[in-house]
């Protein structure tokens, strides 16, 4: 098949390419790669980060009529309108459903729909306008959780659990985001966890079921352990309510990624996405049970039916985890180098070690997760072996920082 691949996750890509399918690749200026030029596609193409819509499918029109599409096919929701916008102007099949994307982007949406299903969720208040959303919070009480309707990667999300805090945590929401309008929640307390699911049809498969560690005050994951240390009873009680979330917002046909708190009250949903999990979840998932859910959803994005490769029930045959190393001090420092690096590449139990900052790279204060430095995927026979093994892979590193005087700091 010709296939019109828009945007990234570039592993789902690999795999279109391992079961033959010629690709074209449409990404934008500021998630495209340098070696994209060299990778598995017919053609790049690259436009600004503020093309609209119309932009590629122009662009689109002129490629299928040399050669035609088959089908078009996205694995992030950043370009899902384009994927939408190129279907319905070319008539191209592609399987992202921009309604479904709709129902789980907006926050103060999905809460609404859940309530209008009768699924337990949390107390909540959509609010635009700082006093509008100071009135807010003074309603849901603190600690609470203040965030953008449609944010991603952590960005602009706060905790506030005094008075104290508020100038501080509106400040990292942001005066654009508040002038657009927030949602302002209950904080949930509880152990944090993501279940990565496949919908075939209407048919959802648990695949796996993530703990989390997030930063209690910016909320950037640190690191996540397949599978969860669960017993059986809160694991099913985890999976039951997510396939009833799953049913409420019509999810079919697309892989989720689900995040939950496991509250005293039972499991609450913090948000639910039409994609796979970021953060090398599904590196996890592949290590810990044999499911390559990158090919699962590369070929569901063509339109196959993939009931067949998915082991039912899965198993898990070891545990994986990976850890995020997020190196603090000044911010007028630059990083010169990272030790330690081939000991730590050389552990066994290591089976991917990446540096996610270069050398030059200004040190900054990790407030969302593109600003981490570095991570580790490790395993291990158990969930607690795999989590402490990551998380000493990455203690092993050492961070060299300069001063803007170029003095070293370690």
């Amino acid at each position: 098949m010709r296939v019109l691949v828009v945007g990234t996750n570039r592993m789902c890509h690999d795999r279109l390419r391992d079961l033959g399918h010629e690709m074209v690749l449409f990404v934008p200026r500021g998630r495209a790669r340098r070696e994209d030029a060299v990778g598995p596609y017919r053609h790049v193409v690259v436009l600004d980060d503020q093309a609209v819509p119309e932009d590629w499918v122009g662009i689109a029109r002129v490629l299928h009529r040399g050669a035609p599409f088959d089908a078009v096919v996205a694995y992030n929701e950043h370009t899902y309108r384009i994927v939408r916008a190129v279907s319905d102007a070319l008539d191209v099949p592609t399987v992202v459903d921009l309604e479904l994307f709709g129902r789980v982007l907006d926050k103060a949406r999905m809460r609404e729909l859940l309530e209008k299903h009768g699924i337990p969720s949390c107390r909540h208040r959509y609010a635009r306008g700082r006093d509008a959303v100071l009135a807010a919070v003074e309603e849901i009480g603190l600690p609470c959780i203040v965030k953008p309707v449609d944010g991603e990667a952590s960005e602009g999300v706060a905790r506030i659990e005094s008075a104290a805090e508020l100038d501080a945590a509106l400040l990292r929401v942001g005066a654009r985001h508040l002038d657009r309008g927030v949602l302002v929640e209950e904080f949930l307390a509880g152990p944090e966890y993501s279940v990565e699911a496949l919908s075939v049809g209407s048919r959802h498969h648990i695949v796996a079921v993530t703990r989390k560690f997030s930063d209690h005050r910016t909320f950037v994951e640190r690191g996540h352990l397949v599978p969860a240390p669960l017993d059986a009873a809160d694991h099913q009680a985890v999976a039951a309510y997510t396939t009833r979330v799953l049913d409420a917002f019509g999810f079919h046909d697309c892989p989720s990624h689900t995040e939950i708190v496991l509250t005293e009250r039972g499991p609450r949903i913090i948000e639910t996405h039409n994609r796979i999990g970021g953060d090398s979840i599904m590196d996890l998932v592949r290590l810990a049970t044999g499911v390559d859910m990158y090919d699962l959803v590369a070929r569901q994005s063509l339109g196959q039916d993939v009931t067949a490769l998915l082991p039912d029930p899965v198993a898990h045959h070891q545990s994986a985890a990976v850890w995020f190393a997020d190196p603090d001090g000044p911010t007028s420092s630059t990083l010169l180098e990272v030790r330690g690096v081939d000991r730590v590449r050389g552990l066994p139990h290591v089976h991917r070690l990446e540096l996610l900052k270069e050398p030059g790279s200004p040190l900054v204060p990790v407030r969302q997760s593109s600003d981490r430095s570095a991570l580790a995927i490790t395993v291990g026979a158990s969930p607690e072996e795999a989590l402490a093994r990551a998380r000493e892979a990455i203690g092993s590193l050492r961070f060299v920082y300069a001063w803007t005087s170029a003095e070293p700091l370690d």
